[in-house]
């Protein structure tokens, strides 16, 4: 008898711990549908320093002086073979950053390659394959419910 009674008090603490856990459960979850998931342009303009993702990723360093050295080629002489080559130097980039770079998303490796890819835009606003990954990758943020960087 002892031990009937021992196992109905051990089924009737289980079973109303389970139901607290329930309705936390369903609380939380309730919290969440109520939330409206619509994110705003990020306000901060956090930049992404190169030198801090180098220290994560030293590939990094290959793809920033390709970048740097068609800059200052296209700085000095703006014709369309350098704006060629600087577009490409930002989507190497970029596409690197997305798809190989081992920088985390939460240090900043999508919010970089975004950047890139705008940069691109900038110079080649009709370009397809760019605007695409833009878009995926405003679409990774949209998913997370976190605000888009405008950086």
């Amino acid at each position: 008898m002892k031990f009937v009674l021992y196992y109905l008090i051990v089924a009737i603490f289980i079973l109303s711990c389970k139901s607290e856990d329930k309705d936390s459960t369903k609380d939380q979850s309730e919290q969440m549908m109520n939330q409206q998931v619509s994110p705003q342009p990020a306000t901060s303009s956090i930049s992404i320093s190169d030198d801090v993702l180098i220290e994560i990723d030293a590939s990094i360093e290959n793809y920033s002086n390709e970048l740097t050295s068609s800059l200052k080629k296209y700085k000095s002489n703006n014709s369309l073979t350098n704006k060629s080559e600087l577009i490409e130097s930002y989507v190497r980039f970029a596409d690197y950053m997305q798809y190989e770079s081992s920088v985390s998303p939460m240090k900043g490796k999508y919010r970089k390659a975004l950047s890139l890819y705008r940069k691109a835009l900038e110079l080649d606003n009709g370009n397809s394959k760019v605007m695409a990954e833009i878009t995926q990758i405003e679409d990774i943020y949209r998913n997370m419910g976190r605000p888009i960087p405008t950086d």
